[in-house]
């Protein structure tokens, strides 16, 4: 697993990956703002980033590799969408599937204390630093609004070691899977008259998708709802909007052909976005249709999800990574 934090500096980065590298048996933390310190400097440099990217690949291969270390904490300012999932998506390379990141807010006064209570060099290190943390906190509220810096958390008035935990227990929020509510269909269309008047035009179709979708048959109570916009890249017009509804973006590296929020603490919405027409979009639709015209599919899948909610309640990604091979028989079956 890799867990990279983000935010501006002052913010407490450093001591929040040092707590959080404790909670793992075995982790390696890596600092990106030590690993990166070269000299000359120069702040907007695509070359001294990309450098710093490749070391840092470089490094996890290494420790995976010579240390047998899997887990590790990254913390470096990622200032836009893109520069961050650079970082995830070379990770990604053959070194690890799962990656988690995670931005670290908090009042201005809050931060401005943290900076004054660091040793400075100077006085004016100390001004550069007061001026530099509100520069980023800018750049970094608006990247937010047009792509994924980050699942914020908000570190205001609670310690590293409290924000470690934060972190932590989102990373391994329970599985849970609970009876049918006959609620949940009404629970979608309230939902879904919400995100078609913040979408307006964007949103060609709306779609009621995952088992909260198919009548009588367990499932974790989570709405998924599935947007048909007209090109794929039409979601990052969607990002801001969907803000206003309390969803937060989260750009996974693999997701090639969707893009996928996430709402609530614990985490009772999920949203998707596809192209029209795509695979993904067919495929999910073909998959409800199968279980809600089938009872013996659906007691063979409600049986499978209570069996792997048992065996996966901490792993969210491995729980929906072992329903594959069901879902890809009933996809084949409708010969999708």
């Amino acid at each position: 697993m890799i867990v990279i934090i983000n935010g501006p500096c002052g913010i407490g980065k450093t001591s929040v990956a040092w707590e959080l590298v404790s909670h793992f048996e075995c982790a390696v933390m890596l600092d990106g703002d030590y690993i990166g310190a070269v000299h000359p400097f120069e702040i907007y440099d695509e070359a001294r980033v990309a450098y710093l990217y490749r070391t840092i690949h470089h490094l996890v291969a290494y420790h995976i590799e010579q240390g047998g270390y899997h887990d590790f904490v990254i913390n470096y300012v990622f200032e836009t969408p893109e520069s961050l999932a650079a970082l995830r998506l070379l990770l990604l390379s053959g070194l690890d599937s799962i990656t988690h990141a995670y931005r670290l807010i908090a009042s201005d006064d809050a931060i401005e204390a943290r900076i004054r209570q660091r040793e400075q060099e100077s006085d004016a290190d100390l001004r550069w630093h007061l001026k530099r943390y509100k520069e980023l906190v800018t750049i970094q509220d608006a990247a937010a609004k047009r792509g994924d810096v980050g699942f914020a958390i908000d570190t205001t008035d609670r310690t590293a070691a409290e924000v470690a935990d934060a972190i932590w227990e989102d990373i391994h929020e329970a599985v849970e899977v609970v009876d049918y509510d006959p609620t949940w269909p009404d629970q979608f269309e309230a939902e879904r008259a919400r995100i078609a008047a913040a979408l307006g035009d964007l949103a060609l179709e709306i779609h009621h998708v995952g088992s909260t979708a198919i009548p009588g048959i367990d499932a974790k109570p989570i709405i998924d709802t599935m947007v048909v916009v007209r090109r794929l890249d039409d979601a990052v017009a969607c990002i801001a909007p969907m803000q206003e509804l309390d969803y937060a973006f989260i750009d996974y590296p693999e997701n090639t052909d969707r893009r996928f929020f996430r709402k609530g603490k614990p985490r009772t919405h999920h949203l998707h976005i596809v192209e029209e027409g795509s695979r993904s979009l067919i495929e999910h639709l073909a998959f409800r249709d199968a279980l809600r015209a089938d009872a013996g599919l659906r007691r063979e899948y409600q049986e499978l999800k209570h069996a792997l909610r048992a065996k996966y309640k901490h792993d969210r990604a491995t729980y929906s990574e072992s329903k594959g091979a069901f879902v890809k028989k009933v996809l084949d079956g409708r010969r999708v």
